[in-house]
């Protein structure tokens, strides 16, 4: 009787234990231009933390007015935002990240004062003071001047790169942008590919056409237009121009599509051959080389489109 009373006892005490160390969590209400990317780097989390919470394997499975769950440090400032909102209070000092684009950064806390810089949004700074409405920031050039605060929100420090130790640990690196540029001119690639392998690398931004970052039509659209071909700026409306290609036909510099949420046309990439295509990621945040044969694209894929100069 004693030990079932014991058990009794504990039996609580464990609940309580399990409950009070379950992750705090705010709920988010998608908003158009958002993507699972974009809400976690703004909230200073990985993707893969976000998908985890959400218990979502498909990170382009998103629409508008979908509710999902952000981890929050227990007490801490995020878990007092208001649901929905997708901004946080400026941090005192520490790290921080702009929320907005061409924000201008000044010589003194005040808007007449003279401008040093513009920057864009998710560019990283560190916070030095508070003064009213401002923050003194420092970027990654080593400047310093002020923006309002309310254009910052809190962030991680930016990882540092790791340091080859090995000249083992060099040879298996991935390959350098230059060195895939080089390797796709000696296989003679079409210069459209060879113009998008410069872009590796180069941020995914929603809406975005250009050098500063973009999304996956902006990115085929980009590529085309510097030779002479004009598509629209729409992953399914670029699926109707052009002529189809048979999977096991296609060609280096074809347009490959996916059907990554919804039942619609949703994602475009440019064909590399050797089952390859290069494209820009919302997912992982960066014009990327990925492969047909297997995984996710495999699963998503749709058709291809063949287009040339008229």
């Amino acid at each position: 009787m004693g030990k079932l009373t014991r058990w009794g006892l504990v039996a609580p005490l464990v609940s309580l234990m399990v409950a009070a160390s379950a992750q705090q969590t705010i709920t988010y209400t998608v908003k158009k231009g958002d993507s699972l990317y974009t809400i976690a780097h703004r909230h200073g989390l990985r993707l893969p933390d976000l998908l985890r919470v959400n218990n979502l394997r498909n990170p382009h499975a998103l629409q508008v007015g979908d509710q999902i769950k952000i981890p929050v440090p227990r007490n801490s400032a995020a878990s007092r935002v208001q649901t929905g909102s997708a901004r946080s209070s400026a941090p005192a000092s520490g790290w921080a990240e702009l929320n907005k684009d061409r924000i201008n950064v000044r010589s003194a806390p005040d808007v007449s004062a003279k401008r040093i810089t513009i920057v864009d949004r998710w560019t990283k700074v560190q916070v030095l003071a508070r003064q009213g409405e401002w923050s003194r920031v420092r970027l990654a050039n080593g400047r310093e001047g002020w923006v309002k605060s309310e254009y910052l929100s809190p962030t991680r420090p930016p990882q540092q790169a790791k340091q080859v130790v090995s000249r083992a640990k060099r040879t298996v690196r991935e390959p350098s942008r230059a060195q895939m540029l080089a390797a796709a001119q000696a296989a003679g690639l079409p210069e459209a590919v060879r113009s998008a392998m410069a872009y590796l690398g180069t941020r995914y931004r929603y809406g975005g056409s250009g050098s500063r970052g973009f999304d996956c039509s902006g990115f085929t659209m980009h590529i085309y237009r510097k030779h002479g071909i004009h598509l629209p700026h729409n992953s399914s409306a670029q699926y109707r121009v052009g002529v189809p290609v048979a999977r096991h036909e296609l060609k280096p510099g074809d347009l490959v599509f996916f059907r990554t949420r919804g039942r619609g046309i949703s994602h475009v990439g440019i064909y590399i051959g050797d089952g390859k295509f290069i494209h820009a990621s919302s997912s992982r945040g960066r014009v990327r080389i990925d492969t047909l044969h297997s995984g996710y694209y495999q699963e998503r894929y749709v058709g291809a489109r063949r287009v040339v100069r008229r």
